[in-house]
């Protein structure tokens, strides 16, 4: 039997989308690969429903990466942490505002929010660039 993505998206805790990306673009998430997906034509992307339940074992029972630490050191703004990761500002202040992962690796949470424009810890720039950097290897 088969499941469509939005279940099993619905099953991971994630949006739709965010799935989808990470099928189309690694066929990983956190480092786990995606259960086959089948695509008959005009139809849905469907999952195997025992691999997609075996997977969302996986998925809950995962540990995250801890947050970064505090490193004191000043903020960074969003055009900084845009800078250093090449990716256009605007971009990057969506992900950060709605949630949404940028090659399947989430953006850190905005430490405040100054005259609407976000900032960052440094230490948690840092982890997000070095997975960042990596999915960027990966689906060369």
């Amino acid at each position: 039997m088969y499941i469509r993505l939005d279940v099993f998206a619905d099953m991971l805790g994630l949006r739709p989308g965010d799935l989808l990306h990470a099928v189309r673009s690694t066929g990983q998430l956190d480092g786990l690969p995606l259960p086959a997906r089948c695509q008959v034509r005009g139809a849905a992307v469907m999952f195997d429903q025992s691999e997609a339940i075996a997977f969302s074992q996986r998925w809950q029972a995962r540990k995250p990466e801890p947050p970064a630490p505090s490193s004191g050191e000043p903020l960074m703004s969003v055009d900084a942490f845009a800078e250093q990761a090449g990716i256009a500002p605007l971009a990057l202040w969506q992900a950060a505002t709605t949630g949404k992962t940028l090659k399947g690796i989430p953006v850190p949470v905005a430490v405040k929010s100054c005259h609407g424009r976000l900032m960052f810890e440094p230490a948690a720039v840092a982890q997000f660039l070095q997975h960042y950097r990596a999915a960027a290897v990966r689906q060369r």
